[in-house]
């Protein structure tokens, strides 16, 4: 006789999984064609690293029961929230943002990890209601939730990953049933707070950067910098690349940020118009596969979790590549499995790992 566990292995997606250990094998890839030590030390070792603990926090994930670790989001919530203000007290700056905590050897950003606690811990709220449409006060509370942890992400000085948190919340309380009224409500206050955040909020290389966008040779040498780099690089790679380690921008270092920010451009340069094509077909794979994890589960909770991780791959592959091709400011998003980084890697695999749980659960009562 079958074990259950057994069952529930059998509807494991080895598709879904390979797509992602492709997405993250390009980011390999890109790395070590761009750097020229290949030690435990460097770039490449700590992302094949990285990598490995990715894997096995997929792995975990997906053997846990998803609804098990909703039932514990309120703890991990709150252990977050703690990792977030230690940051601030204690955390030390890369790049200008104060984003890291230091464990030893180790330094690890709490906010990569919190934006998987926040979504979770919003579609278990948003699940327990027994309502078809959300109130004003749970729009409110579902907000606390998502803005009390991006808020203390925007003290830190990280405005990427701050907007990286919006999607889980709109994604979210529209599935959960938002009321026209309540979405006309809420684009309006965003049409108004919108000047208020320009003069009061940003600062003055962050507006800079969005001047920048509409003509980047305005400030060459500075802001628009990156941007004219990364799309002489995609230029030139044209349809099949110049081959690894053949790429000016990237190799010769014209290109800054290549290994987490502009890692596309690094791709597309040396591997052409080609490997550009099949890394977005291959996030279009994953998002397809979600879609239809999150179509088939029977429970509220599975769900949302599903539909609030597509929400946020598909928010950070289009802030990414946008700011690669300079349709969008340079705002520090990276490219989800393929930008280095061990935090953002393997808080990616976790997302995809409780998916992968509500998928093989799918029809579990």
């Amino acid at each position: 006789m079958i074990k259950p566990d057994e069952r529930l292995m059998r509807s494991f997606d080895w598709l879904w999984f390979l797509a992602l250990l492709a997405l993250s094998g390009s980011g390999v890839l890109a790395i070590w064609s761009t750097t020229s030590s290949v030690g435990i030390d460097s770039y490449f070792g700590k992302q094949l690293a990285y990598l490995a603990c990715g894997i096995i926090a997929f792995a975990v994930l997906t053997a846990i029961d998803y609804r098990v670790f909703s039932d514990w989001i309120a703890v991990l919530y709150g252990a977050g929230a703690v990792a977030l203000i230690l940051v601030l007290l204690v955390g030390h700056s890369v790049h200008g943002n104060k984003s890291w905590l230091s464990l030893g050897p180790l330094s690890i950003q709490p906010s990569e990890f919190m934006k998987v606690l926040v979504l979770v811990a919003l579609a278990k709220y948003y699940a327990n209601l027994d309502m078809d449409h959300l109130n004003l006060k749970e729009l409110a509370i579902g907000a606390l939730v998502v803005f009390v942890p991006a808020a203390l992400v925007f003290l830190q000085g990280d405005t990427g990953t701050t907007l990286t948190y919006l999607p889980i919340y709109a994604v979210l309380s529209c599935l959960a049933g938002i009321r026209r009224k309540h979405v006309v409500a809420l684009l309006l206050l965003v049409l108004v707070s919108a000047p208020a955040a320009w003069f009061f909020v940003l600062k003055d290389y962050q507006k800079e950067r969005v001047v920048t966008i509409f003509n980047p040779e305005r400030d060459a040498k500075g802001v628009g910098y990156q941007t004219i780099q990364s799309e002489i690089a995609i230029g030139s790679g044209r349809g099949m690349g110049k081959g690894l380690k053949q790429g000016s921008q990237g190799s010769l270092g014209f290109l800054p940020a290549r290994h987490t920010d502009f890692v596309f451009a690094v791709l597309a340069e040396e591997l052409g118009f080609v490997c550009s094509i099949a890394i977005l077909l291959l996030f279009l794979f994953v998002l397809y596969r979600l879609y239809l994890a999150g179509g088939e589960v029977r429970d509220k909770v599975g769900a949302l979790i599903v539909s609030g991780v597509a929400a946020l791959v598909l928010f950070h592959v289009v802030i990414n590549i946008g700011m690669v091709v300079g349709l969008f400011p340079v705002v520090g998003v990276p490219l989800p499995f393929v930008s280095a980084g061990g935090s953002s890697l393997i808080a990616c695999f976790m997302a995809m790992g409780l998916c992968m749980s509500v998928r093989i659960r799918r029809y579990v009562n």
